[in-house]
Parts: C-alpha cells; sequence; structure tokens
C-alpha cells in the first residue's frame, strides 16, 4: 500500500494534491457553519432569501446597488431550486453551498500547481501545491460567501492561460477569466490592467489585443447585462460602486500603510514567513508579470483608508506560489541555508506544527454561532416581532435567513432609552414583539428587569446559546472587533 501511494505520488503528484486538499474542504462543508463577517452572508445569501419571499424587495429597487448582482443571483438560483425540490431547512440549504464552493476552491489548488509547472519545477509545484491545499485558513474561507475568495479560482485561472504560450487563444481565455473574477470583485482589475500595460511595454500588442477582448466579452456579456437587465445601463453597479467608494472611503476600517504588510507576516506564520516574503521579493524580475500585479494590487489596498483584512485576500495564493518558486532557486544557491540545513527544516517543522494547530479549530469553526443558532431556534416558533439587544457590545444583525420568516419586524435596542422609544413604536403600529434576544452576559438581569418594567412585559427564559470556541477566543482578543458573545432567548408575555 506504501510502495503504491510513493508511485501515486511521482506519478501523479496533482491527484494526489487535489485528494489531500478536497478532505478538509469537505469537513469545512459540514462543520464550518455560520458565515464569516457581515457581507459573506448579508449579502449573497440575506439578499435572495427576502427576494424569494417578497418580490418587492426587488421590483421596488431605484437607484443602483454599490455592488454586482451577479454573485446573489448565482445563490437566488440555488435557493428556487432547492424550494422547489422540497429542501427548506436552512441549514441543509447551506451545506449545498458550502460544498458548491469548496469544490469550487480546488480550483485554487489546481492553477496554482500548474502555473508553479510552468514557471518553475515539479518540487516546486508539489510544495506550493501541499501549501495551498492545507494552508490553515484557506479550507474555512473555501466554504464561506466571501467574493474577495470566490473571485481567486478565475483570476489564477487567467494567470495561467497566459502562461499557455504554446495553446491558441489562450490569451483570450484569460481575458476572460479575468473578466469574470472582475465581476466579482472588481478590485481584481487592477492585476489584468497591469499585466496589460507590461505587455504593452514589451510591444506584443496581439496578446494585449486578445486579453482586452476576452476581458470585454465577459464584463459586458455578464455584468453588462445584469445591470441592464437590473439598473437600465451596463455596468451600473461598478459606477456606482467607484463613486461611493470615491466619496466614503473614510467611513470604514483604516489603519497603518503596513497593516496588511503585518497581516500576510502573521498568517504566514512567523518566523516562516520572513523567509517566504524574502523568497517572493526574489522573484520580482525573472516573474514580473505576476510579481507586478501583486506588489500594485498590495499598494492600492495599503494605501486606500478602507483597510479591510479580506480586501487583500485575492492575492495571498499568489504570494504562496511566488514565495515558493523563489525559495525553491535560492536554498540551492545560499551558502547560509546550505549551511544550516536543520535550522531549514526547524522553520519547516515549526510552520507545519503551527499551521496544523490553526487548520483544525478553523476546519471545523462554526462562526457567528451565537447569531446563527439564535435564528434557527426561532425558525419553529410563531415569531409576530422580534427584539434584539446587543446591550454594551453594540448594535447586532440577526440573520433572517436561518429563521427562514419573512417579513419578521425586527427591533434592536441596547440601553433603556432605545426600548423607550421602540415601545412608542411598538404602540403606534400596534405589533406585539413576542421574542427577545439579548446578547452578551454583562448586565442581563438588570436588562432584562428594565426592559420588562418598560414594556410592562414578562419575559420567559427559552434557551442560551455559546459562542463556538474560536468565536471566544477571537472575541477574547479583541472584543471590539468581535461581538461573539453568548445569546440569550426569552419568550415575551403580556
Amino acid at each position: 500500500m506504501i510502495s503504491y501511494l510513493k508511485r501515486l505520488w511521482q506519478e501523479k503528484p496533482l491527484l494526489c494534491i487535489i485528494i489531500i486538499a478536497i478532505v478538509p474542504r469537505l469537513l469545512a462543508a459540514f462543520f464550518s457553519k455560520g458565515y464569516g463577517m457581515h457581507d459573506d452572508h448579508f449579502g449573497p445569501i440575506e439578499q435572495p432569501f427576502q427576494i424569494i419571499n417578497d418580490i418587492t424587495y426587488w421590483t421596488s429597487r431605484t437607484t443602483p446597488h454599490g455592488h454586482s448582482i451577479v454573485y446573489p443571483l448565482i445563490h437566488f438560483a440555488i435557493m428556487k431550486i432547492f424550494n422547489y425540490i422540497g429542501i427548506t431547512d436552512p441549514q441543509n440549504v447551506m451545506i449545498f453551498i458550502r460544498l458548491f464552493h469548496a469544490l469550487f476552491s480546488l480550483l485554487i489548488v489546481y492553477f496554482g500547481f500548474k502555473i508553479v509547472e510552468k514557471l518553475s519545477t515539479l518540487k516546486a509545484a508539489k510544495l506550493s501545491g501541499i501549501i495551498l491545499a492545507l494552508f490553515w485558513l484557506f479550507p474555512f474561507l473555501s466554504v464561506r460567501n466571501l467574493i474577495e475568495f470566490v473571485c481567486i479560482p478565475p483570476l489564477m485561472g487567467a494567470v495561467y492561460f497566459i502562461f499557455l504560450k504554446e495553446k491558441k487563444y489562450s490569451f483570450l481565455i484569460a481575458g476572460i477569466l479575468f473578466g469574470v473574477s472582475f465581476i466579482f470583485r472588481y478590485q481584481t482589475l487592477i492585476i489584468p490592467v497591469t499585466i496589460f500595460f507590461i505587455f504593452l511595454f514589451k510591444k506584443e500588442y496581439l496578446k494585449t489585443f486578445y486579453l482586452m477582448l476576452g476581458a470585454f466579452i465577459s464584463i459586458i456579456l455578464i455584468q453588462g447585462s445584469a445591470d441592464i437587465f437590473a439598473w437600465g445601463y451596463p455596468l451600473a453597479a461598478f459606477i456606482t460602486y467607484f463613486g461611493y467608494n470615491a466619496t466614503h472611503s473614510g467611513d470604514y476600517t483604516s489603519g497603518p500603510w503596513y497593516n496588511y504588510l503585518l497581516l500576510i507576516f502573521g498568517i504566514l506564520i512567523p518566523p516562516f514567513s520572513l523567509l517566504i516574503l524574502y523568497t517572493f521579493a526574489r522573484t520580482w524580475k525573472k516573474h514580473l508579470i505576476i510579481f507586478l500585479p501583486v506588489i500594485i494590487f498590495f499598494i492600492f489596498h495599503s494605501y486606500f483608508p478602507n483597510k479591510q483584512e479580506r480586501f487583500i485576500l485575492p492575492v495571498v495564493p499568489f504570494i504562496i506560489i511566488l514565495g515558493v518558486i523563489g525559495y525553491v532557486d535560492y536554498i540551492d544557491i545560499s551558502k547560509f541555508w546550505q549551511s544550516h540545513k536543520k535550522l531549514l527544516n526547524g522553520l519547516w517543522i515549526w510552520f507545519w506544527i503551527i499551521n496544523t494547530v490553526l487548520l483544525i479549530p478553523f476546519t471545523f469553526h462554526y462562526s457567528k454561532k451565537s447569531r446563527v443558532e439564535s435564528s434557527y431556534f426561532l425558525r419553529d416558533k410563531n415569531v409576530t416581532g422580534l427584539i434584539v439587544s446587543g446591550g454594551k457590545i453594540g448594535s447586532i444583525m440577526l440573520p433572517l435567513f436561518y429563521m427562514n420568516k419573512y417579513p419578521v419586524q425586527i427591533y434592536e435596542v441596547n440601553d433603556v432609552q432605545s426600548i423607550t422609544m421602540i415601545k412608542d413604536s411598538i404602540l403606534r403600529k400596534n405589533i406585539n414583539p413576542n421574542y427577545i434576544v439579548l446578547f452578551g452576559k454583562e448586565d442581563l438581569e438588570t436588562r432584562i428587569i428594565n426592559f420588562e418594567n418598560i414594556l410592562g412585559k414578562k419575559f420567559i427564559f427559552e434557551k442560551s446559546i455559546k459562542p463556538s470556541l474560536v468565536d471566544d477566543v477571537l472575541f477574547k482578543l479583541n472584543p471590539v472587533g468581535n461581538k461573539n458573545q453568548a445569546s440569550y432567548i426569552y419568550k415575551i408575555i403580556n
């Protein structure tokens, strides 16, 4: 058996790597429930759910949204199909959606291997493939509805086709895939535009033309037609998005210019990350066609005021594969590392130990568990209205999709003043919320007593839901950026 596996690894390394990659992704699809960030649920999942249950949510649109409707439309189609065949349990629907994303993400591993195989050696391709397959963060991200990660497979596919010089129309296909990546995540346009100018500078006009033509075809046919259907003119969403960010970039999370540099240094596991970033930098001249777009993408996001961690994700696989290519080239000629092989082996052992320690919990990480399970608990209840109280941790949005009810009148309250305002609203609209979800244990009894006195109601405890292990750790490490606290569900009675 061992000899067979060794032979298979020697003869079909890519197949072996894909099989290795699929294991943690399948586990994540079944066990890594919930959602990672606001945007990977409330855009692609919540909006299609709302439209399916209330078409006026769609028909009442007036001005273009700043995000493409193509990705939410895919989920709309999936949900409609599931509704048609009788699969309505939200958790079951999400298993299928996560499975779809898990399989789609295997293209990152495939194209990563093929790119390195084209540019370097089979040894480097194997190493980069294994890292892409088992990198601690990727299985978790692979099953999220995060456009910054969903855009990576077509982006890497486009780069791969650029290097298929012997194939006819490969640059046209590359352009088409660049266009698809742009449809998911507009900022990825930086990468093909940079490559476009590299070819233009090298006077390779035919390649430039096919790249531009391919991108134009996919963007106009897919994004353009979707925007004409939704908003009446092509690229309406992109124009709106560009205009909004030009004037509101400072409204969101910001940070120093080196914010993303520290992020990459951290997620690639220091001190090993120092070696990979160094070998990545060494590839600038030999592999400029990948290196320069990545650096310009990196500089743009480092300069732009809005610095959310997920924004840099599209280039992380490129940093890994170029780092590995540079590593394989560098180690053989480095006198220092040739005379310090034990240190080098120690760095790799350290990397894989820490990577495994992180891979296991994140692969099984139930993200935003208390929010998701609170909604899911209420799916079988007769909810006439819902009060959500975040307390000191601030505003909390519950994912209605998991409640499988629409519409549900939700009131967000945090303190005595806000519950007083809600009471007046309830009296005017003659709406009687019959459930309340409170987040955070701090001053819980006091909050309940205050709410009961102001509303003149009685709260009957029904269920408490603790955050998942990783959610709890993340909250304790950064309570400002993570609102992952336990939830307490009460029924409201007169």
